[in-house]
């Protein structure tokens, strides 16, 4: 592992934990510290003795503490340790208490893949009949709830945007649980996150019109959706929230192999939810994918994740026309930090159009990974631009980017971020031969 210290601060759940583990990062704290080509272990002392795993292939660990939160600070501390000082941990043979860790994890690991095989092969006979009833009186459901927020859609578009500029948030929520209660979860999301748009710029009316074009031709594709292509029949369901099953998404979807390129990561929280989003080039093949996690409850995500970092795997593409989001199918060797520049886009326009061939093919996309290369940042009155060689700009999301721009220190980088379609959301910069999160 090499990642930075500023790595390791991005997978701590707070900054109270942050706080806590960089109290442990002295050796002192530490005994029986190792690490090997597969994990990284040690015991910190403190009110009791905490036994410390991590593996180094996927950033999975474990503590013997009783922390409800995750990574604890222990765990933390370990990793900032390593980070900081790597010749302060030697190379050794794995004490008893980590290889019975480490082939539990591996076994767990190899018992799940088989369940998912099993899964994927033959079955047991099913009841086609009840099966396909269930599946009846979902779509029944979903287009009688349609067929009102098509109602809601028109009376919108006959009293005028002006009729809802002040309307209170609830406005947004209360459709979006209808739609909910429709069975159409993935539209329902969508709907509410309108109640940010308006006034929220000089061009909201534009943008609330573009959103509520982009839901009617939803509403048009599942109203014709027996005749569409299976890919794009795929991308309709998916965006009014049927969810793949593991089975289904092995058969359907696409592996691809390379060495990928964590170059942004970013987490909205919606109501009790987290979502992240940590998006990924491969470096030979030049693909760019969405990897989304969901964690309720302040539970941890399923996989550790680090933006700057890359790993040799496999990513599986979920089936459909946009072939943006991927899962995690394979992880090969140690995560390691980014130390030459991830593949780009050579100016903004070559980005936008490679934007706008996604837009075709699949028109309700909503983000779009974004790694730029040979840029420069500037402010322009009370917005910030990011401009290319060829001096066409973009405008940055927020005001305050001197960090970035002291970072750069008046030099081309390569920017890595997240467009909307309005605005790059800066996530990372490539500067200097290395890889800053931002």
């Amino acid at each position: 592992m090499s990642l930075s210290l500023e790595q390791v601060v991005k997978i701590a759940p707070d900054d109270a934990s942050v706080a806590a583990g960089k109290k442990l990062m002295g050796p002192a704290n530490w005994q029986g510290l190792g690490h090997n080509t597969e994990t990284l272990w040690g015991l910190c002392r403190g009110s009791a003795t905490y036994q410390v795993k991590v593996d180094l292939g996927n950033l999975g660990y474990h503590c013997s503490c009783p922390s409800r939160k995750f990574p604890c600070k222990h765990v933390l501390g370990l990793l900032m340790l390593f980070a900081a000082s790597p010749n302060a941990v030697s190379k050794g043979e794995a004490p008893d208490w980590l290889s019975d860790w480490l082939q539990r994890r591996r076994s767990r690991e190899e018992k799940k893949a088989a369940r998912e095989t099993e899964t994927a092969g033959p079955k047991k006979p099913a009841d086609e009949g009840s099966q396909q009833r269930r599946a009846q009186a979902r779509e029944s459901r979903v287009s009688e709830g349609l067929v009102r927020f098509d109602v809601w859609l028109k009376d919108i578009a006959r009293n005028g945007l002006a009729s809802i500029e002040n309307k209170p948030r609830s406005f947004w929520e209360d459709q979006a649980k209808r739609l909910v209660d429709a069975q159409a979860p993935g539209l329902a999301s969508r709907v509410a996150r309108w109640a940010t748009i308006p006034r929220s710029s000089p061009d909201w009316p534009l943008r609330l019109v573009a959103e509520i074009g982009r839901a009617k031709l939803l509403l048009c594709a599942w109203q014709g959706i027996n005749s569409l292509d299976p890919s794009l029949r795929s991308e309709v369901r998916q965006c009014l929230g049927w969810t793949i099953s593991q089975a289904d998404l092995e058969e359907q979807g696409e592996h691809v192999d390379d060495t990928w390129v964590v170059v942004g990561q970013w987490i909205d929280d919606e109501d009790r939810l987290r979502v992240q989003r940590s998006w990924l080039v491969g470096r030979h093949t030049n693909r760019t994918a969405l990897v989304l996690q969901f964690s309720a409850g302040g539970q941890p995500f399923d996989e550790s994740i680090v933006p700057g970092s890359e790993q040799r795997a496999t990513l599986l593409f979920y089936p459909g026309t946009a072939l943006q989001r991927a899962k995690y199918f394979k992880r090969e060797g140690t995560v390691a930090a980014v130390t030459s520049r991830p593949p780009g886009a050579a100016t903004i326009d070559a980005f936008l159009a490679s934007v706008a061939e996604q837009l075709a093919r699949q028109p309700w996309l909503t983000a779009f990974g974004a790694v730029l290369h040979d840029v420069k940042i500037c402010p322009r009155n009370e917005a910030w631009l990011v401009v290319d060689r060829e001096n066409r700009g973009i405008p940055l999301s927020g005001r305050d980017h001197w960090k970035l721009l002291a970072l750069a220190g008046g030099h081309v980088f390569d920017l890595a971020g997240e467009w909307d379609g309005h605005a790059l959301r800066p996530l990372g910069m490539y500067v200097d031969d290395g890889f800053r999160v931002l």
